[in-house]
């Protein structure tokens, strides 16, 4: 049995599914209704006067934010930039270096097998343009030590390696990677590293400026539960005069002394509502409230949770844990038999579940993934629940004696 440290039927009120088993969090987040009021609050005032509010109240808000997120990361407030989200911050990074001339023919760009398709395609464009080469890690799944990680990135280094992409939280498989130490192994070499942490925030603590990658962008729409279209990109002061907005910014020429040029590039990039971007605060407060511990005990029994989840689900399969505890988080990941991924997707949001269903045969041919989330508002009995009905799919399609066991020999 489960027992929670925290009231989680008083936390739940916090959201509103319309009584739908919501056990995907991790793909696009949720906000509580603190989070939602604020914003429509703050929509309000944008709407009501935009002169005002967008030559007032906005720029306030985005200082504030980008304050917010140099405490909660651990990094210098300078190095912080507001983005809508990690892909974004992940174009910028990879287009801005491009354009710069970072990149030369012949040069190598490093991906993980695990890594995610969005970041991948831009990481493939930057190299087409640039006449380099993608080289793909394959890091093992299921895999037993986290060890095995960096040593198949590193195995996959060369004299051409110019620059890594790493997930610190694989999104597909849901694994902690070892970020602290991969990015101190590939500077060794003379590799900069660029982190897509989109799933990291309020998942793991984070000290970017004592990690020392390059580069690092994470959401605040994931686990924080800010709104969709908050999240931030770090760089490193080094890289500040390569990095550049996607969409070129009205303050470039600003002559303000007091704010750096790194800060005007990013400053403003056009009329929009940038409220999402002011959410991530009273996320944490919203959060935070929620468990006497504060956020990271909030964290902590969402990890314990999903932890009774992942044991009930490899039960049910017969398979042992594909990673050690301390590569899971708030997310996990298992595998199933091979089979249409929307028909089984389907047959669970019938059931009244959403989850997260999908194909990885980067790493294991046409095996599928399910995975597992836990954020305040989950309890014991919905994981109880989806194991039953996902045990009644697969002996309905009579697969325990082919597909199921062949499971077996990833344990």
């Amino acid at each position: 049995m489960f027992h929670s440290d925290m009231d989680r039927t008083a936390a739940a009120r916090e959201w509103d599914f319309g009584g739908v088993d919501y056990m995907n969090h991790g793909s696009f987040g949720a906000c509580p209704r603190k989070v939602k009021a604020f914003q429509r609050r703050e929509r309000e005032r944008l709407l009501r006067n935009p002169m005002d509010y967008l030559c007032g109240a906005n720029a306030a808000h985005v200082t504030q934010s980008r304050l917010f997120w140099s405490g909660f990361v651990g990094a210098d407030a300078e190095n912080i930039v507001l983005r809508d989200c990690a892909t974004q911050g992940v174009n910028t990074v990879m287009k801005s270096l491009l354009m710069r001339g970072y990149f030369s023919s012949g040069d190598e760009i490093l991906i993980t097998s695990h890594g995610y398709n969005a970041c991948n395609n831009v990481v493939a464009e930057v190299a087409a343009l640039a006449g380099a080469k993608v080289v793909v890690a394959e890091v093992p799944f299921p895999l037993t030590a986290a060890e095995e990680v960096t040593e198949a990135i590193l195995a996959a280094v060369t004299g051409k390696t110019r620059l890594a992409l790493i997930d610190h939280i694989t999104s597909a498989t849901a694994l902690i990677f070892p970020i602290r130490d991969i990015v101190a192994r590939l500077k060794e070499r003379g590799i900069e590293t660029l982190v897509d942490g989109a799933h990291a925030p309020a998942q793991v603590p984070l000290m970017l400026d004592e990690l020392g990658a390059a580069f690092y962008t994470g959401n605040g729409h994931k686990w924080l539960c800010a709104a969709p279209g908050c999240a931030f990109l770090h760089v490193r002061k080094d890289f500040h005069d390569r990095i550049r907005p996607l969409v070129t910014s009205h303050g470039m020429n600003d002559q303000n002394p007091n704010v750096s040029p790194f800060q005007k590039a990013f400053a403003w990039t056009g009329t929009r509502d940038y409220t999402s971007m002011f959410t991530a605060k009273v996320a944490f407060d919203a959060l935070s409230s929620l468990h006497e511990q504060g956020l990271p005990g909030l964290v902590a029994d969402n990890a314990r949770l999903v932890r009774y989840g992942y044991r009930l689900m490899l039960d049910m399969l017969g398979q042992k844990p594909h990673a050690p505890d301390d590569m899971t988080g708030t997310m996990a990941t298992l595998l199933l038999p091979q089979g249409d991924d929307n028909r089984l997707r389907d047959y669970l949001r019938a059931k009244n579940f959403v989850t997260q269903v999908g194909q990885m045969p980067q790493l294991i041919g046409k095996a599928r993934l399910i995975r597992l989330s836990a954020q305040a508002y989950n309890m014991p009995e919905q994981y109880e629940r989806l194991v039953k009905v996902l045990s009644l799919w697969l002996r309905g399609k009579k697969v325990r004696d082919t597909a199921l066991s062949g499971l077996r020999v990833f344990s």
